[in-house]
């Protein structure tokens, strides 16, 4: 009877999952630089990415009794960017979506049968910024309209998680994950460029119902 649940188990070959995405973001930026009058961007001015939540979308292919490559994405969500220094009293400076499709080579621990297996991943992920927003506080701090943009990002991921199994073909699956992910960004108000990278430092947890065929 083992021998037939575990052929069962692994036979299922792919596994799809929806659920919930939270996105912790760390960011670091050095202060805005700018090709016009100091007096035009007094410093220290920064910025901060604030977090998101979004919806989940998984699909993982199994290729051995271990391995599986795993693809995570998601509903593009939105962030607020936060003036920091002399950019503070402004609050909410800017907005700007971002999707970031991922790909993990997991391992699983134990046995295709097990109801409960924890497993580790590393992978790569891409970060394409997009819809970038300068808000009203944002237009006030530069001086007029502002047009922002960031470039896209590519880099190491990895990843630490469960699942547990809740019939044959339905599990709860839970992660956590981080990567590198870094942007340039310009924001443009006439002929004033202001610059600065940003360092996303995110941490990733995610919680997700899936179904396995």
């Amino acid at each position: 009877m083992l021998g037939l649940a575990s052929v069962s188990a692994y036979s299922q070959q792919n596994t799809v999952r929806a659920g919930l995405i939270d996105l912790t973001i760390h960011s670091e930026a050095p202060n805005l630089t700018t090709n016009g009058p100091a007096f035009l961007t007094p410093q220290p001015a920064g910025l901060t990415v604030e977090n998101a939540t979004t919806l989940l979308l998984g699909y993982t292919r199994k290729l051995n009794e271990h391995l599986d490559i795993d693809v995570v994405l998601g509903l593009p969500p939105r962030h607020d960017v936060k003036g920091t220094g002399t950019l503070a009293p402004f609050g909410v400076i800017a907005k700007v979506k971002q999707a970031a499709p991922t790909v993990f080579l997991n391992y699983n621990f134990g046995a295709p049968e097990n109801k409960f297996r924890p497993f580790v991943g590393v992978g790569f992920n891409y970060t394409h910024f997009f819809d970038g927003q300068s808000t009203s506080s944002g237009n006030l701090a530069s001086g007029g309209p502002t047009k922002i943009e960031l470039s896209d990002s590519f880099g190491l991921a990895a990843q630490v998680g469960a699942s547990y199994k809740l019939t044959d073909q339905w599990s709860l699956v839970g992660s956590v994950a981080t990567a590198k992910v870094k942007s340039d960004m310009t924001a443009t108000t006439g002929s004033i460029e202001r610059k600065t990278t940003i360092d996303f430092r995110p941490v990733v947890y995610t919680l997700g119902l899936a179904y396995s065929f």
